[in-house]
């Protein structure tokens, strides 16, 4: 072996050092500057006093390792001595993946994409999520029950082993979801999982007292509970409605707070809903919240309140036993925010001083999150202990 063979030999060795580093795998080309290759070439050629020009000896190395089909030379500028980096080549084709392993489709499921092609991973993992979920139909409380169709991807998707696939799980069958032949036939798809649509209700900032024309309105209740999402709000109403006249409460209308826009609202409160308002408006004399519990979801009742008392209003509490209930029936899930230690105290402390609501201060810490569809209509009528704070 000559000594160019030597040296080359060394600095090949050197780049696929590097080319590891950065967790090549051999099976694709390696981009590596021009900077990082003479960094590379000076690591193992010292030259001497009598040795030959550092350019002239990198040449010749170079097109030794293009000569032995171990790189390509980028294109070189006129002006410049070296080219501006190269390409490692792979060294082996890619392994072939082991054939995927599934397990056989709900028989329901089945007839929906029998003779559909599904061709991407989220499907493929959609699908053995949907089927382990019919599986486990027989066994759930009120199997039968239609609930909207954010309750049910939660329901569905909202395990650690498909978060990967659907960080957001109970947005996961919003328009077309994860695409495919389920989203061709959505009345069927959706009868299959014993879910519906939801519509966002028609804001007003006019609360009837005309029970022919309730809308939202549930009685002459003093409690105004505006809810986060549009979802839960849905449940909540329909339950409301269901236990009417059975148990005793004190909520006179659930409001959709639209996200951040409820800070902005608490003003419509003011001009509508205090005493000496215009006859046939509601007059609430406390508003109640229920969110998400991550860092926007407990800020923006946070910002409402200080709003509400800049108004002369009452500040705004929370709903301590649904809060309660979402940590308890669900897991939390990745956010796309964290809080600062101080911070998550603070947003936490607006709950109140229940030891129930530490997990919360870490959860926020960390960036995670529960999503409030978990406190679903399923849940919602196994138990009325969610609206004993609110009688």
């Amino acid at each position: 072996m000559t000594v160019l063979d030597q040296l080359s030999s060394s600095l090949l060795a050197r780049l696929y050092q590097r080319a590891e580093n950065r967790h090549w795998k051999g099976h694709s080309n390696m981009q590596i500057g021009g900077g990082d290759v003479l960094a590379d070439f000076h690591s193992v050629f010292k030259g001497g006093p009598t040795s030959e020009e550092d350019e002239t000896v990198l040449t010749r190395c170079l097109n030794a390792l293009v000569a032995a089909n171990r790189v390509r030379l980028m294109a070189r500028r006129a002006s410049a001595p070296f080219p501006p980096g190269l390409h490692l080549l792979a060294m082996a084709p890619a392994p072939v993946p082991a054939p995927r392993k599934e397990a056989p489709l709900h028989p329901a499921l089945y007839r929906l994409v029998k003779g559909r092609r599904e061709n991407t991973e989220r499907q493929h993992v959609a699908y053995a999520a949907i089927s382990r979920w019919l599986h486990e139909l027989p066994s759930l409380v009120a199997p039968d029950l239609a609930v909207p169709v954010r309750e049910r991807a939660l329901e569905i998707f909202g395990k650690p082993e498909y978060i990967s696939c659907f960080p957001e799980p109970e947005k996961c069958l919003d328009q077309k979801g994860f695409g495919g032949p389920l989203f061709q036939d959505k009345a069927a798809f959706f009868e299959l999982i014993r879910a519906f649509p939801t519509t966002p209700p028609l804001l007003s900032s006019h609360f009837s007292h005309d029970m022919r024309n309730r809308h939202t309105s549930l009685g002459d209740g003093d409690v105004l509970l505006v809810v986060e999402n549009s979802a839960t709000y849905t449940s909540l109403v329909r339950r409301l409605r269901e236990l009417d006249g059975r148990i005793g409460h004190r909520i006179g209308c659930v409001a959709w707070g639209v996200g951040k826009s409820f800070k902005a609202s608490v003003g419509s409160i003011k001009d509508h809903h205090l005493s000496g308002a215009a006859p046939g408006h509601r007059e609430f004399s406390e508003i109640r919240y229920f969110g998400d519990l991550d860092s926007s979801g407990l800020d923006i009742p946070l910002q409402a309140s200080a709003r509400a008392v800049e108004l002369e209003l009452s500040p705004v509490r929370p709903t301590p036993v649904l809060y309660r209930e979402l940590i308890r029936v669900s897991v939390d899930l990745p956010g796309k925010e964290s809080s600062g230690p101080e911070d998550a105290r603070r947003l936490v402390g607006w709950l109140g001083d229940s030891e129930d609501f530490e997990p919360v201060v870490e959860a926020l810490v960390k960036g995670r999150r529960w999503a409030q569809e978990a406190v679903g209509l399923r849940h919602l009528t196994t138990t009325d202990d969610w609206i004993s704070d609110m009688q």
